[in-house]
């Protein structure tokens, strides 16, 4: 037996698994679900590049250290917006409809329910993660690793998701807008 060799040291901690990292229709089937219970509205999948879809001006993102560093970023339309407000509400939203946030709730709702179905954590038990409005400026300068297109009635909603960043990549999205 050799000097370094120690035979009560039985590291028996398995090796981390590499993150997975769902695939369009993983993410699909996850929103699904999520939009049903929370909206009561059932999306529809769109099997097209995203380099064919029209500006989305309304985005919120999602920048978070575990299992592995990543960007999760949903945007739509404020058109959207507006029919989720009436969806909740029962009522035509008014000017200062954004006030109530209901983009950006749905965004962390299913950020929340994305990571417990994927990696199977509670998202409470995690590092913080950072919200803040997204700007195509400031994501990775590569195709996302996984990303989804869905339409909420005549309303395309795209979900983006960037993971295993480099250090340049973080510090990107770290920056003031």
């Amino acid at each position: 037996m050799g000097h370094s060799e120690n035979p009560f040291n039985h590291d028996s901690t398995p090796p981390a698994k590499p993150a997975l990292i769902p695939d369009s229709i993983k993410i699909y089937n996850i929103f699904n679900q999520f939009l049903i219970r929370w909206a009561n509205e059932a999306p529809r999948y769109v099997p097209m590049s995203m380099e064919d879809m029209a500006h989305l001006p309304l985005e919120q993102g999602i920048f978070f250290f575990e299992p592995v560093d990543g960007i999760f970023v949903i945007r739509s339309t404020t058109e959207l917006e507006k029919y989720l407000v009436k969806l909740a509400t029962g009522k035509k939203p008014g000017r200062d409809f954004q006030k109530q946030g209901i983009f950006l709730e749905m965004a962390v709702l299913f950020w929340h329910l994305l990571v417990s179905q994927v990696w199977q954590l509670d998202t409470r038990t995690l590092k913080p993660a950072m919200l803040r409005v997204s700007l195509p400026l400031n994501w990775p300068d590569r195709k996302p690793d996984s990303a989804c297109t869905v339409f909420i009635r005549d309303f395309p909603l795209e979900i983006r998701l960037w993971v295993k960043l480099s250090p340049e990549e973080v510090t990107n999205w770290k920056k003031i807008q």
